[in-house]
């Protein structure tokens, strides 16, 4: 599928950077995206004098900083041509990178239709719901926003996998695609009223046959998540 882009304004700061934006959906850009709706934020802000686009990713300062310098940092070279500097920030238990990019922000805004700000309604954009692209959407909102559980049970671990959400749009396309894709899913609400959050939408996929068959369908990239399933392999 080609994207319209020739309306998308590159800022002096992304010229200088030498930045490009994808002229057409690929796997990749689906992977990204599903990262960004996990793990990434963008607005536009008063910068020197006139507004413009900040993006960043975050993820845990420890369980995430391999995969965002083995796999994030590859995706965004090859999608825009940005060599993000991962750092980690003690202050906040986080690493990723941010970026003042008026390019990206309007890209994926305008072009991609993700939410600037708040992302408590953020949702999949429609054309990466289809089986050649919603593989690769998922396996990015696992690697930022899902989850392992080893549970001790009947002398041996019981696995299963969790994506935890805030936006009820977002549980509901997860939900109706891994149906479509053969797993069974339950769905449940945490509520975090009490703590002031947004109420947790959580969706969990449970026992061999079904965590087998994501890490054969999913194929996770995250190398936590690799090492969690093997850990379960392994006392298996």
């Amino acid at each position: 599928m080609i994207l319209d882009t020739l309306n998308v304004k590159f800022s002096n700061t992304d010229l200088r950077r030498e930045l490009i934006v994808p002229e057409r959906i690929t796997s990749e850009l689906a992977e990204e995206t599903g990262l960004h709706i996990g793990d990434g934020s963008m607005n536009f802000y008063f910068n020197k004098n006139h507004y413009e686009g900040k993006y960043s990713l975050r993820g845990h300062i420890f369980d995430d900083v391999k995969h965002y310098n083995s796999r994030i940092k590859i995706l965004y070279e090859t999608l825009y041509n940005l060599k993000p500097n991962i750092s980690k920030m003690e202050s906040t238990g986080v690493c990723g990178f941010q970026i003042w990019s008026s390019c990206i922000v309007r890209f994926k805004h305008n072009i991609l239709g993700l939410p600037l700000g708040n992302k408590i309604n953020i949702k999949i954009p429609n054309y990466l719901i289809n089986k050649k692209y919603i593989i690769d959407v998922i396996r990015g909102i696992f690697d930022t926003d899902g989850c392992i559980y080893l549970e001790p049970k009947n002398h041996k671990l019981y696995p299963r996998v969790q994506i935890g959400t805030i936006s009820i749009n977002l549980a509901e396309q997860l939900r109706s695609s891994l149906l479509k894709l053969g797993f069974r899913v339950t769905e449940f609400i945490e509520n975090r009223k009490d703590k002031g959050w947004n109420n947790l939408h959580v969706l969990s996929i449970r026992g061999e046959s079904m965590v087998k068959k994501w890490f054969d369908i999913i194929k996770p990239a995250n190398p936590k998540h690799v090492r969690r399933y093997d850990l379960y392999l392994s006392n298996y």
